[in-house]
This record gives structure tokens, sequence and C-alpha cells, in this order.
């Protein structure tokens, strides 16, 4: 009855190093290999289009993003935007993939730059109100956000973010994106 005991609290131990160990692999600075990542990407009315046409639109994309080695990310998300015309809203949702690069700064700061890919489904955040824009169904982005990494495993962000729509025109988007997230 004791060895049973003693077996059973050794295995105990060897569960908690082989945690805390793993633990340690991926707890270290930001963009360490093995990190997951879960982040919300905004971004505002702070934009201009080429499409020409006055308008106010916001963009929300939480994602999860995976470092397969030292800095060099990959990931996923939603995309969920609309846009506010003369009393008119437009929605669209969209599922993107996307790849970045963490350049360290500093002990507190980072650029983390990310092209994505993103396929939007039912209506179009370019799309004009009357009908007349592009039909764009993906998006082409290239966004670097600056991170100031507030505490270990917590990050908020800015950075200006490109966006080219593709469909029956092409339509490019310049603003400024705003991302918050942590990590482990």
């Amino acid at each position: 009855m004791q060895a049973n005991k003693w077996k059973a609290m050794a295995v105990v131990a060897g569960v908690m190093a082989s945690a805390s160990a793993s633990a340690q692999s991926t707890g270290g600075a930001f963009g360490s290999a093995g990190q997951f990542v879960i982040s919300s990407d905004a971004s505002g009315n702070l934009g201009y289009t080429t499409e020409g046409a006055g308008y106010g639109f916001i963009r929300l994309n939480p994602s999860v993003d995976y470092f397969l080695k030292e800095n060099l990310s990959i990931g996923s998300g939603v995309d969920i935007a609309a846009a506010f015309y003369d009393g008119d809203t437009v929605a669209a949702f969209g599922l993107n993939a996307r790849v970045g690069y963490n350049i360290p700064l500093g002990e507190k700061v980072s650029v983390w730059p990310k092209g994505t890919v993103t396929l939007f489904l039912g209506d179009n955040i370019l799309a004009l109100q009357d009908g007349t824009g592009s039909a764009a169904t993906v998006l082409l982005e290239g966004y670097a956000p600056f991170l100031y990494h507030v505490t270990p495993h917590f990050f908020v962000g800015a950075g200006p973010r490109l966006s080219i729509g593709l469909g029956d025109d092409v339509d490019v988007t310049i603003s400024v994106g705003t991302t918050v997230g942590g990590y482990f």
C-alpha cells in the first residue's frame, strides 16, 4: 500500500515538472517558438478609401496566432466589418489567414508586421451604397502594429494598415489599426 502511494506521488511530481518545463519553454519573451497569441485587431474611421464615397467604417478581427519558430507567426481569425453611409449600414463577415514576424525594439516594445488574406462572405465592406462600387470578396492587407508589452503576456498596440480589396475594381484603403492581446 505504501509503495503505491510513493509511485503515485512520483507520477504527480513528474507531471508537474513536465508541465512546468513546457510552460517555461513557451513563457519567454513575446515571439518565442511555441507561443499562442490571442488578440483582437480593430480599425476605425481614421481611414481613407480610393472609392470616392465618404463613409466611416469599423473592423474587428479576433484571431489566434502561433509562433512556429522565434518571431515567425502564422494565424487565422474572423473579420467582422461594418460601413456607415448616410443612414445606411453595410456589414461583412470574413475568414482570414495571416503570417507575421515580430521585431523586438526593446524590453517592452516590438513591431509585429503581418500580411493577411481575407475571404469575405455576404455583403462587402468596400461596396458603395448605390451598388456602383467594387464587389470585392478578397482583401489583401499589410498591418504593422507597434506593441507595448504592458505586463508579461499582455500587450496593446497601434499602427498603419493598408488594405487592397479585389473584385470588379481594385480599392485601396489606408487606416490606423489598434490591437490588444495576450500570449501563453
